[in-house]
């Protein structure tokens, strides 16, 4: 999992979809089981095709930021 900017995470998905590959993200709270860094939030996205695996942490809850992947996940809007 390599870690980056929210910037580059998300012309990542934009490219993703554009190419028609097949992509998906997960937003994980401070508390959460399956997050590791159990101070901060952070955004995961995925690449199913290349299996490559990006993740960014937020110190503040980054709901905005997961607004934008969720608009252009399901409804192709960025």
């Amino acid at each position: 999992m390599k870690e980056i900017e929210f910037n580059e995470l998300f012309e990542m998905a934009k490219k993703f979809h554009k190419k028609n590959n097949k992509w998906h993200f997960h937003v994980l709270m401070k508390d959460c089981i399956f997050n590791e860094n159990k101070k901060r939030f952070c955004i995961i996205l995925e690449n199913e095709n290349t299996k490559d695996v990006f993740v960014v942490y937020f110190d503040k809850n980054p709901k905005k930021d997961a607004e934008k992947l969720e608009n252009l996940f399901y409804r192709g809007v960025y």
